[in-house]
């Protein structure tokens, strides 16, 4: 029997149930997220843990770059040509081959000169990370192939592969003299990789199509990624540069607390990414795109606002029994962030609508807004607050992204799919 939603809250034509099942995988990656977050911290303390976070910060923004957008265009066409889909899987990543060696490359140049202040020990785990710029595009790419198609089960398996394999890694570690920043940071390439073998084994064992070249597929393709990855800098901006500036201008105990916080207010995310997550499968091939769209958001708006008032409560009492007392100093920002976390959850949900209506432009609008807010206030209050100047910035910064998504979405409907109709190829199968 299908499940019946409230249609103020959701289209009667989409079928619940993927999402259901997302549900509850992104409740289990909450409570790994927590945990690994949790021993992490109490492993390496407030200096180690932010040392990690300088580390890894600048190689996972060169990740989300060498992907070029690529990852969620075989979402999308994956989605509208179900039966090419082991096609779209091909095409993407040789597409994304050229992209991820640049922006290696890059970072084997910049990393050094961007992390003269730190240790040198700090610097040499950052060149270690950039292993992570091909890795995460490899696991990425196959686990989108299988979202686009709608095989949402075997798509929250394999979600859970690198959390689970990092907590494991965290566990073994624990209470041994392997413990430093550098380990661990091995521990997640190593389980990043796993990740990428074990999606990708799957995939290619269970996508329809054949594992070639389409060559059709190459223009729609760079098309839709070109404005996704440029939508990649402001958003990595808006999300990662108040760890960038705080880097810069703070210590690293203060980097720490701050990480600690970030994380914790990533609690309040995972209902509303269930609803992001499964937007561009559900909009790419509907009929009735605008109405689904808009109920969509405000499902995922919802979620975002409930369980962050939750959070919100428990926050003065949890944090520091979760990451121990060391990072009390963190509970101010914390409370913070998760108002600020709530209303980026919301964001990434009106960017994957916007997706799924066929405008990534319009995304890149909106986080371009949000990107000048963060860059005139960010560093200013950092200087005139720390960390809770950090903190205020990135809600400052979110809440402009969510001001400009909701003009962009109520923007008329003959405009919807223009920016890419011109690509796309003949005869476009139906979501599966």
């Amino acid at each position: 029997m299908r499940l019946r939603l409230p249609e103020t809250f959701w289209p009667s034509s989409l079928d619940p149930r993927p999402f259901a099942s997302a549900a509850v995988a992104n409740g289990v990656l909450a409570v790994v997220g927590l945990l690994t977050g949790m021993l992490a911290a109490r492993l390496l303390g407030a200096e180690g843990r932010g040392e990690l976070a300088a580390a890894q910060a600048w190689p996972l923004f060169l990740a989300n770059l060498g992907s070029f957008g690529l990852t969620e265009a075989i979402a999308f066409f994956g989605a509208r040509v179900p039966s090419k889909a082991r096609t779209v899987l091909t095409t993407g990543l040789l597409l994304a081959v050229p992209f991820v060696v640049a922006a290696t490359g890059v970072g084997l140049w910049l990393l050094p000169r961007l992390l003269r202040g730190q240790p040198l020990d700090v610097q040499q785990v950052a060149l270690l990370c950039l292993a992570l710029v091909p890795l995460l595009t490899l696991s990425t790419a196959p686990s989108q192939a299988l979202r686009g198609v709608g095989r949402y089960g075997a798509w929250n398996v394999l979600r859970l592969v690198t959390p689970l394999s990092w907590l494991a890694m965290l566990v073994a570690v624990r209470g041994s003299h392997y413990v430093s920043v550098r380990t661990l940071a091995l521990g997640f390439i190593g389980t990043t990789a796993l990740a990428a073998l074990v999606t990708h084994v799957h995939a290619w064992r269970t996508l329809p199509g054949s594992a070639t070249l389409d060559r059709d597929l190459v223009r729609p393709m760079i098309a839709y990624s070109a404005p996704t990855m440029a939508v990649a800098i402001p958003r990595w901006l808006n999300l990662r540069l108040d760890q960038l500036i705080v880097i810069a201008l703070l210590d690293a105990r203060a980097l720490g607390l701050y990480v600690v916080a970030v994380a914790w207010s990533g609690a309040a995310r995972p209902l509303a990414d269930v609803v992001a997550h499964n937007a561009v499968p559900a909009l790419a091939g509907a009929q009735d795109i605008r109405h689904r769209s808009r109920l969509v958001y405000r499902a995922g708006a919802v979620a975002a606002c409930v369980t962050s008032v939750l959070l919100l409560v428990a926050t003065p009492a949890l944090l520091p029994l979760v990451f121990g007392a060391e990072f009390a100093d963190a509970i101010p920002v914390a409370l913070v962030m998760v108002v600020a976390g709530a209303v980026e959850a919301t964001n990434a949900v009106g960017g994957e609508c916007l997706r799924g209506l066929g405008q990534p432009r319009a995304v890149l609008i909106a986080e371009c807004v949000g990107l000048g807010v963060t860059i005139v206030a960010l560093p200013v209050l950092v200087m005139l607050m720390g960390i809770m100047g950090a903190a205020c910035a990135s809600l400052l910064s979110y809440s402009a992204i969510l001001v400009a998504q909701q003009r962009l979405m109520r923007a008329p409907a003959e405009s919807a799919l223009v920016e890419i109709a011109a690509g796309m190829p003949p005869k476009l199968d139906s979501i599966a």
